[in-house]
């Protein structure tokens, strides 16, 4: 493949401007709390934009199968598509002999994909394979633990090998050793999505907070919390409720990438990335219009740019197994009720002198703050009205439908973003959102 050198690029104001508006990344993957910085670098040297599209084509594309997320922004009438508006640069290394490091070339890289691109298991060997030593083989079959294959004609075509076993079931058949896959169900379709499971759930904790706040327990209240403790378990042992699955696949057709879970696992956060970067271009555009306000569903935060059933359809298909990294806590950490007396002693005290940053990203805390708007303006408009009377102007003016119609007039439903999935599919939900939208823009 060709090389050539890219001289780096002086930066122009609007990209000066461009960058210097991009706020920092915040998001929490695998139990991690990341700040995202963004740093300009010199341009890197031997490559070519054509390796880093291929590259970038065949892992998103053919073993992500990430076909929804668009590169290139939306085509215009009777144009081509045109050069893509992001490219990555993959920084694999390889160890030198006096311990040090090198970054290898986009034309080495795609030379090691290449050379990696074998079957998994040869036809023409596998009877040789099958007589291996028990040793050899766990040699092997450890080698590809963790590796990403795959199989153009299956869908999902690519998948993560946790165990290669070589049983022969029929001593008269040769057939292909079998890959066995640890995955994760989607909640939805396991217990934790499952309307019994929550309704059980639920009385379980409620009975088992009763119990541990109170002076005395019965013997009978305690028989009735492990009964539901029992049936929650019963329930999350059913095969069709369980979220731990495993599936078995024969390697027949499978071919190897040269790709490992770690790789895909951290992957996936570009997605996020492009998607903040994109999100915030729309909110210069929006700053130019109405100025600047959150315009966005509280759903978005959960978006990977793309929907996000496929985001997570890969990581489980191809990221690391069971990644244990940092603490769930994280999740709930800015956002988790701590109790009246909390809410008391904080009330009590005196507001800060130096405002700090929110770490809530979206437009729900600015809806709660337009309604208070709404009512200062009722009180100061109409001096000599009683309570009941400025209640009823309020009630006339913050309806869903009305706000709404505000909303479409100023075109809002155009800047607002929001994940994909079954929260705004009906009409009546997505006027709900624009009418919250118009109460965070008031």
């Amino acid at each position: 493949m060709p090389e050539r050198r890219v001289n780096p690029r002086k930066r122009t104001r609007g990209q000066r401007d461009y960058k210097e508006h991009i706020p920092l990344c915040r998001v929490i993957r695998f139990n991690i709390d990341y700040t995202i910085h963004f740093i300009e670098e010199m341009t890197p040297e031997n490559y070519c934009v054509r390796g880093l599209e291929l590259f970038a084509s065949y892992l998103f594309r053919d073993i992500l199968e990430l076909y929804d997320w668009n590169l290139t922004g939306p085509e215009m009438d009777g144009e081509s598509p045109g050069c893509q508006r992001f490219h990555f640069m993959p920084r694999f290394v390889r160890l030198l002999p006096d311990g040090g490091k090198e970054v290898l070339s986009m034309h080495q890289v795609l030379l090691y994909l290449l050379w990696s691109n074998k079957p998994l298991v040869p036809a023409e060997e596998i009877a040789d394979m099958l007589q291996w030593e028990e040793l050899e083989w766990q040699k092997y079959a450890e080698e590809c633990k963790g590796m990403i294959v795959t199989n153009p004609g299956m869908k999902p075509s690519s998948v993560r090998i946790d165990q290669l076993d070589r049983e022969q079931f029929n001593p008269d058949v040769i057939t292909f050793p079998i890959i066995v896959h640890f995955g994760i169900r989607p909640a939805q379709l396991s217990y934790a999505g499952d309307p019994q499971y929550q309704k059980l759930w639920k009385s379980y904790v409620k009975l088992r907070h009763l119990l541990a706040n109170s002076p005395k327990v019965k013997q009978v209240d305690k028989q009735k919390l492990a009964q539901r403790e029992e049936a929650l378990q019963k329930i999350r042992q059913k095969n069709t409720m369980r979220r731990e699955v495993t599936v078995e696949l024969s390697s027949q057709g499978f071919w190897k990438t040269g790709i490992r879970s770690d790789v895909c696992q951290h992957a996936m956060m570009l997605p996020v990335l492009t998607h903040h970067i994109r999100y915030h271009q729309c909110l210069m555009h929006l700053d130019k219009l109405i100025g600047y306000l959150a315009m966005t569903h509280p759903s978005h935060h959960l978006n990977f740019g793309m929907n996000p059933d496929h985001a997570r359809n890969s990581l489980s298909n191809c990221g690391i197994r069971q990644p244990k990294y940092g603490d769930r806590k994280v999740h709930h950490m800015y956002m988790r009720k701590k109790g009246i007396n909390t809410l008391i002693n904080i009330m009590s005290r005196l507001g800060q002198d130096d405002p700090s940053p929110s770490r809530i990203n979206h437009n729900e805390r600015l809806e709660f703050l337009g309604d208070a708007v709404v009512d200062v303006h009722l009180y100061y408009l109409f001096p000599n009205l009683e309570e009941g009377g400025l209640a009823t102007y309020r009630t006339a003016i913050v309806q869903n439908q009305h706000l709404a119609m505000l909303a479409k007039k100023l075109e809002l439903d155009r800047f607002m973003l929001y994940a994909h999935g079954p929260d705004l599919c009906r009409e009546s939900d997505l006027r709900h959102a624009m009418a919250n939208c118009f109460e965070a823009l008031i």
